[in-house]
């Protein structure tokens, strides 16, 4: 039942991981790091395990630097 309940938490932090980190290669990364603007899709690919990894730092980075925009 534990395990199972891991498991099931491990695949949705995983699946919403791959999903922002996916978006967030693309699009996200831009409003973090102007100096990647212009980069290739390839190069792009290699921070997806990354963002998809570490996926609730970089949102927060991300509200954080919206609201200091704003």
């Amino acid at each position: 039942m534990i395990a199972e309940l891991f498991v099931l938490c491990f695949y949705t932090y995983l699946g919403l991981g791959l999903l922002f980190g996916a978006w967030f290669v693309f699009r996200g990364v831009d409003r973090l790091d102007p100096n990647i603007h212009g980069a290739s899709w390839r190069t792009r690919l290699l921070l997806l395990p990354a963002a998809a990894g570490l996926w609730i730092v970089l949102l927060t980075k991300l509200v954080k630097a919206k609201r200091h925009d704003s």
